[in-house]
């Protein structure tokens, strides 16, 4: 069972944790939720025609963009949280 302690860790980094051995990234723990529409993504990805894969990347380009804002400021503060990111040895 995982800690609620680390869970709030994990939620805090954006629900991912990367976890380094040797200097190197090995691990990334991740909500399992997240994980399996992931894999789902992905298998329908694979089915996509590459005209079709290059309208939903260019699609998914721009829900990005409405969802994060154009501002410079807002890009900044997202660049910044992600230096935030601790990683664990």
């Amino acid at each position: 069972m995982i800690s609620k302690e680390l869970k709030e860790i994990i939620d805090t980094a954006g629900g991912r944790y990367i976890i380094v051995e040797n200097g190197k990234p090995a691990y990334i723990v991740m909500n399992f939720e997240e994980y399996k529409e992931a894999i789902l993504s992905r298998k329908e990805l694979r089915a996509l025609t590459e005209k079709e894969l290059i309208d939903k990347i260019n699609s998914d380009i721009s829900l990005w963009r409405e969802s994060k804002g154009n501002s410079e400021e807002e890009i900044l503060s997202e660049i910044e949280k992600l230096e935030d990111i601790e990683y664990v040895r």
